[in-house]
């Protein structure tokens, strides 16, 4: 199919469980437009829709492999865009995650100062200092069973890795605006992050994390004018 471009399933691989959001800041502005890769569509014919960055999460989970100790959060989007073609056909776009914005939501203490905050962003995890941006690219978008449903495969960038992910999504169309939601499992091990992994290291059990990170998203989309 075409080149294209949804959301980015990014595995934060650290200790935790379910992502909640502060929506108190919300906005409905749309992020800044930002060139959609080569399409096979007549531009013309192409419809583009820019993400709504206040209203947009990646939210992470991850936990020990004992199940103990878990830890929470979210990463914020830097900006992204979809785009339909004539036949409602997903055509191309493209995403980026700031990869500063980690944080943690089931921590009193979310700042930058907290230690599992400035454990994530260095380089045991995603040493953001010299990686400060994620990227997904989608590479095809195939219809499930129903109009929302989607099986999508795309290339995810962190640490300078690139590597193709699947996963199954549902993207709602509601006039202008357009709501796309998918949750996977992501094995952080493939994007260089190892620390404490028993793939790779021979601890005991209660000292391990888990390879495998539940990601879930929560994404908006307005269509550009």
């Amino acid at each position: 199919m075409r080149s294209i471009l949804l959301f980015v399933c990014l595995p934060l691989c650290l200790t935790g469980a379910v992502a909640c959001r502060d929506r108190s800041t919300a906005a409905t502005a749309p992020a800044p437009a930002i060139a959609l890769p080569a399409l096979s569509s007549p531009v013309g014919s192409v419809v583009g829709y820019s993400l709504v960055i206040p209203e947009s999460f990646i939210n992470w989970k991850g936990m020990h492999v004992m199940g103990r100790n878990g830890h929470q959060g979210y990463i914020k989007p830097l900006a992204g865009n979809l785009a339909f073609d004539a036949d409602g056909n997903i055509a191309g776009g493209y995403f980026e995650l700031d990869m500063n914005t980690i944080t943690t939501t089931d921590k009193k203490d979310t700042s930058s100062d907290n230690g599992l905050v400035s454990h994530l962003k260095d380089p045991d995890f995603f040493d953001v200092k010299k990686h400060p941006r994620g990227t997904f690219q989608l590479t095809k978008a195939i219809k499930g069973s129903s109009d929302s449903s989607y099986d999508i495969t795309g290339q995810l960038t962190l640490r300078a890795i690139t590597k193709e992910i699947h996963f199954p999504a549902t993207i709602v169309k509601n006039g202008n605006d357009i709501v796309a939601k998918a949750s996977l499992t992501i094995d952080r091990t493939k994007w260089g992050i190892t620390y404490k992994s028993g793939s790779v290291l021979a601890l005991v059990k209660d000292e391990l994390l888990e390879d495998r990170v539940p990601v879930s998203l929560a994404l908006r989309f307005q269509r550009q004018q």
